[in-house]
This record gives structure tokens, C-alpha cells and sequence, in this order.
């Protein structure tokens, strides 16, 4: 269902607009000339220590100090590891965690290797994606990650940290999009405030195949495992089974972007984008042909998401901060 029109954005909600609406067309019509054929050279790359751990299956790592061995060359990622488990994400009032042991079993072993994973992802995109854009893509991710992990549990169809990490990645095509043509998700956001349709509509018309196709050679270049691949590169609806993974991560990025939640998260802060996009006063009808919860139940898992917006926002910032 498609949402409503819009009013136009007032001055003081428009963030960096594009205002050539032909060099806009132009930009859409030659992406995918200059996205396709794949050159490797132009995509992110991981590090040894990151792509060993894109390989390695959360769910096998039985140990702290296996997980530490993993990641022991990489003290960008161990520090703020430390400095998010002493915030306000996982932080408790006047006690400080010092070493990377005491952070693991704050945040939880498996929390820890998923947020690690997506932290090395954000450090290969580095600046390639701009400030105001980071933010943005990494607090809908950390909202998506936290909506997917509950709503696998509820359905039990699926793996719950899977799904955790699927929706952490979910926007991974996205941002390489914009590591490969600067400027496209400006020139979405201008395209979707003109049409008075939502960002995610306009993404998928005219760069959901380029998207999906760098997000799977991304990933498989960065040895994440195929079952989350395919999950996060199958976006249509005919392809899904009900309450299969990609449905779940296709659902919570749906709900991560009901206006409720996204005015949660940008409650008392001006959000980067004009909420008209990015937001939906009703779930589209599909929702309910993927996803077997029932309405009281996915309000529920919402409010519950939406009650943790705070240490959402302070785990966004650190992704968004980079090193």
C-alpha cells in the first residue's frame, strides 16, 4: 500500500537537497554503467582480522577468548567494544568496565562478535558515505537488527542472531551504491520529497538491482556466510517464504521506518533527513503476507524497540564515528 502524500518539506526541514532535477535523472540513469560491471577496486575492503570473522558462524564461537584471539589486532574495535559496554547503551551507574573480558560479559559474547562485525564493516566504508548519511543508515540498521532479533524469536523460523546481523547489513548495498556514485541517496531523498512517496519506495524503483547485486558481491568478497547473503539480497515479495528470514528482515525494515519508531529515535534531536521520507503512518498490506505475527504482537515487539532508542542512538553514533 502505498503511503500518503506528503506536504512539502518547510525550509528548516531540508537537509542538502539536490536542486537539478535533471542532473538527478542523469545520476539514476548512469549508476548502473558505472556500478556494472563489479570493479572490486571501488568497494570496500575488510582486513584480514575483519574478514575472518565475516567467515566465522556466531553461533560456533563458544569463548570469550575465542572471540579475543579473533579480534586481538584490531584495538579500534576492542576500545569501543570497552567504551560501549561503559555508555549508555549497556553502561551501569558508577561502575566502569576496563578490559575487554569485563565489556564481553556486559554486552553478551555473541552481541559482541555481531556489533564487532558491523563496526569493521562501517571502518571499510569509512568516509566514503557522508556523516549525516551515516548516522541515518546506522540508526535504522541498529533499529532493524533489534526488531529482526525479536521477531525471529517470537516466529522461531529463524536463527535470532542470523537475523540480528542480517538487519545490521541490511543497508550494506545502499552504502556501497554511494561508495561507488557519490551523491545517490541526496538524489533519492530530493526524488522522494518530490513524489511525496517514502525513500525506500524510490530506492528500490530506481537502484534496488544494483543495490541487491553490489550487496551480494560485497558480502560473498567479504566470506559472510550465503544463508545471510541470500537474506539480505531477497527483497521481492513473490520470492519469500512466509516467515522465512528474508521476511523478517524485509518486516523489521519496514517497522524501523513506522513513523512511531522513527520519531522515537529522533525524539529530542532534529532527525538528518525530513521524516516524510524515511516514515510510514501504516505498514503496507504485504507486511501481513510475509509475516505471521499478529498486529497486537507486532506492536508489542515495536514498543519494546522503541523503549530502547536511547542506547540505539549511542551505539549509531559510535558506528558513525569513524576511526
Amino acid at each position: 500500500m502505498a503511503s500518503p502524500a506528503s506536504p512539502a518539506p518547510s525550509a528548516a526541514t531540508v537537509h542538502h537537497l539536490p536542486v537539478d532535477a535533471a542532473l538527478d535523472a542523469r545520476l539514476f540513469q548512469s549508476l548502473s554503467q558505472r556500478a556494472l560491471p563489479i570493479d572490486p577496486a571501488r568497494l570496500p575492503q575488510l582486513s584480514p582480522a575483519a574478514a575472518k570473522l565475516a567467515s566465522t558462524d556466531v553461533n560456533e564461537i563458544a569463548s570469550a577468548r575465542e572471540f579475543c584471539r579473533l579480534i586481538e589486532h584490531e584495538p579500534a574495535v576492542v576500545a569501543r567494544l570497552i567504551g560501549l559496554a561503559n555508555s549508555v547503551a549497556f553502561g551501569l551507574p558508577g561502575k566502569r568496565f576496563n578490559t575487554l573480558e569485563q565489556a564481553l560479559m556486559r554486552i553478551g559474547l555473541h552481541q559482541s562478535v555481531l556489533i564487532s562485525l558491523a563496526l569493521l564493516c562501517s571502518q571499510s566504508i569509512g568516509t566514503a558515505v557522508s556523516a549525516r548519511w551515516r548516522s541515518a543508515l546506522w540508526a535504522h540498521a541498529l533499529c532493524t537488527a533489534a526488531l529482526c532479533h525479536k521477531i525471529a524469536r517470537e516466529l522461531g523460523s529463524c536463527e535470532p542472531n542470523d537475523a540480528y546481523l542480517g538487519g545490521l547489513i541490511y543497508d550494506i548495498g545502499l552504502m556501497a551504491v554511494e561508495c561507488v556514485q557519490g551523491g545517490t541517496l541526496d538524489a533519492l531523498e530530493a526524488a522522494a520529497l518530490a513524489e511525496g512517496r517514502t525513500l525506500r519506495e524510490v530506492e528500490d524503483e530506481r537502484v534496488g538491482a544494483v543495490r541487491d547485486e553490489l550487496a551480494r558481491h560485497l558480502l560473498t568478497n567479504w566470506s559472510v556466510p550465503s544463508r545471510i547473503i541470500d537474506a539480505v539480497c531477497t527483497r521481492a515479495l513473490p520470492k519469500m517464504q512466509r516467515d522465512s528470514m528474508p521476511a523478517v528482515l524485509w518486516c523489521a525494515d519496514r517497522l524501523a521506518r513506522a513513523r512511531p519508531l522513527v520519531e522515537a529515535v529522533y525524539a529530542d534531536d532534529e532527525p538528518p533527513f525530513d521524516l516524510a521520507i524515511c516514515s510510514e503512518q501504516n505498514l503496507p498490506e504485504a507486511f501481513r503476507s510475509v509475516c505471521s505475527l499478529s498486529p497486537i504482537e507486532v506492536q508489542k515487539i515495536q514498543e519494546r524497540v522503541a523503549g530502547q532508542v536511547q542506547a540505539l542512538r549511542a551505539m549509531a553514533s559510535m558506528f558513525a564515528h569513524v576511526h
